[in-house]
């Protein structure tokens, strides 16, 4: 696998977290994408539900653009 497509978590949280730093990260130009393994455990069969959490996905190449994003969204809301 070539490293520059490399996918990885720089975030979990709420649906409603998630989103809003979704959001922060495409304003500044960087795709995302979102993963709800909880979802796709539960549609399986295989929940647990007991942290309802999703994880924010991106580029690895795309980490440093993405760092004051995300350090700028935790330090707003305090997480």
């Amino acid at each position: 696998m070539d490293d520059t497509k490399r996918i990885i978590p720089v975030f979990s949280g709420s649906l409603i977290e998630v989103d809003k730093l979704k959001h922060d990260l495409q304003a500044a130009g960087i795709e995302v994408m979102i993963k709800d393994n909880d979802t796709a455990a539960m549609l399986s069969g295989f929940a647990n539900v007991s942290r309802p959490a999703l994880q924010l996905c991106i580029l690895e190449t795309q980490v440093e653009k993405a760092q004051p994003v995300v350090a700028k969204f935790k330090a707003r809301f305090k997480l």
